[in-house]
């Protein structure tokens, strides 16, 4: 069944909004009577049939609504280092395709110097809903805005304070996956930039209690990285 996301679910008629209509009406070419299915990124679903086609505009009737509740344990949280261009899209649409909860973007020592211009935050929100619209997902992903590694750290700490706290990393002392994960237990994985964490960077977040981890024996790229943390943490929770 197509999907499409609204806000503000309910039973009874209601327009999409012109972004889903136009979506809808030029690329899917609906008919009139078809079922859809309705996602607010927050848990709540209605099941609907196209009542009216307009050039621009599109009306549904919702016949039943749903609501779901948000994970409380054994969430994941993908904080990682802001990558060039479309490769941080790229990771915003496949960490949403895979199940993590929320995307924090990072600011590190080596991070490359932000793009200004265009809003990255409506941008990134889109591209999670294009992604959830496509893998069936009904929750969106929380997407912070960029922060430094300090604040990310403080503020990850108090959302989830018993969350397990992962680094990659390639030394001596990085452990296996199957030695930290946790059934039930929320886990943060913080992904560096490709110049590598900073001494002062590293102690920090072993001051904060956070555990090396070896995703390989090679040098991931941060999309590549992130990606990887979010297979792994997603499938280990959702299969346990």
């Amino acid at each position: 069944m197509l999907r499409f996301h609204c806000e503000n679910i309910s039973t009874g008629r209601l327009y999409l909004d012109r972004t889903e209509a136009h979506h809808l009406i030029h690329v899917m070419r609906p008919n009139l009577g078809d079922k859809i299915e309705l996602f607010d990124g927050s848990g709540t679903i209605g099941c609907a049939v196209i009542a009216e086609l307009k050039r621009k505009d599109v009306i549904v009737d919702v016949k039943e609504v749903q609501t779901i509740s948000p994970r409380r344990t054994g969430r994941v949280i993908i904080a990682a280092s802001v990558a060039k261009g479309q490769r941080f899209d790229w990771l915003i649409t496949k960490c949403t395709e895979l199940g993590a909860e929320v995307i924090a973007p990072v600011i590190f020592e080596r991070t490359v110097k932000l793009a200004k211009g265009k809003n990255s935050s409506e941008r990134f929100c889109k591209l999670a809903v294009s992604a959830a619209k496509q893998c069936g997902r009904n929750f969106l992903p929380n997407i912070n805005e960029p922060v430094q590694l300090a604040d990310a750290v403080k503020t990850l700490q108090g959302s989830y304070p018993q969350a397990i706290m992962l680094y990659g990393g390639l030394s001596e002392n990085a452990k296996r996956f199957k030695d930290i994960i946790q059934k039930d237990k929320d886990v943060v994985a913080f992904v560096g930039p490709e110049g590598g964490l900073t001494e002062n960077e590293q102690e920090l977040l072993k001051n904060a209690d956070a555990i090396e981890a070896k995703l390989t024996k090679t040098i991931l790229r941060i999309e590549t990285a992130a990606v990887a943390f979010a297979s792994i943490l997603c499938a280990a929770r959702d299969n346990s």
